[in-house]
């Protein structure tokens, strides 16, 4: 299985953390992106460096590279989770406005009837 995580600045980027904790466990290959607000909450809410979270992950992606292999349809994923959400970010997957990595890869979730 292989899904794209990414976490936002949105209250609550535990929960980003604990998923790639059992997806990690699961041996799920996860694709991570993190939000540049989420890279400031991260210290503050979590008590961590951004690198020890992505160090959860099999692989991460600066959220401003629109050339990553994640904005690809034929990229195969299972889906792709945004843990948590911003109001923004959801307002921009809702309206296609693909301005960085995390709404380019939603659009492309979606476009490919992914979950």
């Amino acid at each position: 299985m292989r899904l794209i995580v990414a976490v936002t600045g949105a209250s609550g980027v535990v929960y980003g953390q604990r998923l790639l904790e059992v997806l990690r466990v699961k041996k799920v290959e996860t694709h991570l992106i993190i939000s540049k607000a989420a890279k400031k909450l991260i210290e503050h809410e979590l008590k961590t460096t951004k690198k020890r979270l992505e160090a959860l992950a099999s692989h991460t992606h600066d959220v401003e590279d629109l050339t990553a292999p994640i904005t690809s349809g034929s990229f195969k994923t299972d889906g792709m989770v945004i843990i948590p959400c911003t109001m923004k970010t959801l307002a921009g997957i809702a309206h296609g406005y693909s301005d960085n990595l995390i709404l380019r890869a939603a659009d492309v979730s979606l476009k490919e009837r992914r979950k």
